[in-house]
């Protein structure tokens, strides 16, 4: 039995939804309101001490961290390969997936925080807010969110982190090798990618668009028309607080 515990089918949740929708497997949806804390509640807690999603459940062992889930996934139903069958091409692979994790991620998570998390917290009180903020168990998540909750980011921050999503979206437009990332075959390149991209063409016109991203943007559409896509983007989000 599979299991998948998951945000909004957006960025690291939508990352790890696509194998799944993508290999038309069976899995049992658990959407997580990340909003309103839902992941570090001590029941989630429990099931990943990080108190983050996604975790993926199969037959009773836990995985977390999407990327590896993925990887995880395409071993274990090896039915709609997402993987090169090549070494060269699973080194090339992990490339686009480790640049996905370590620089366009963070710089595009950012700029979502300082965005959304203000508005979405201006409902509780300094004393709810903090209460909530101790439960996470990792500190580098508890300054996340008492940050973007403070904008205390300065513009030089913001406009950096706005520079390396420019330039994620460059080098892929530059890097893309055929009608996929990786030429005739979807992979998780593609995957990880896209999970970012999702809603960027309308957040980020001025850098997807035609003209200065073109191979990107014929690369969204055709992704956007693959039924494994439509029907991780149709998984039901978790109601908002």
């Amino acid at each position: 039995m599979l299991e998948l515990y998951h945000g909004g089918p957006g960025a690291n949740s939508l990352k790890a939804l696509l194998p799944l929708t993508e290999k038309q497997l069976d899995f049992k949806s658990h959407p997580v309101n990340l909003l309103n804390f839902e992941q570090h509640e001590p029941w989630f807690v429990k099931i990943n001490p990080n108190g983050q999603v996604p975790v993926l459940i199969h037959d009773g062992r836990t995985l977390t961290e999407s990327t590896v889930i993925n990887e995880y996934v395409d071993e274990a139903f090896p039915e709609i390969p997402l993987r090169p069958a090549d070494a060269y091409g699973r080194a090339q692979m992990r490339m686009w997936t480790k640049f996905v994790d370590e620089y366009f991620c963070p710089a595009l998570s950012f700029l979502g925080w300082h965005a959304m998390i203000k508005n979405a917290v201006q409902h509780l009180s300094k004393e709810e807010f903090e209460a909530k903020v101790s439960r996470i168990p990792l500190k580098e998540q508890q300054d996340k969110w008492r940050e973007s909750a403070a904008q205390v980011w300065t513009a030089e921050q913001l406009a950096d982190w706005r520079r390396k999503v420019r330039v994620s979206i460059q080098r892929m437009n530059s890097g893309m090798q055929g009608a996929w990332m990786l030429g005739s075959q979807l992979t998780l390149a593609d995957v990880s990618l896209f999970s970012m991209l999702i809603g960027m063409p309308q957040r980020y016109a001025d850098i997807v668009n035609e003209k200065d991203s073109p191979r990107v943007v014929e690369w969204y559409a055709r992704m956007m028309e693959r039924p494994g896509v439509k029907a991780a983007l149709s998984v039901r989000p978790p109601a908002r607080p």
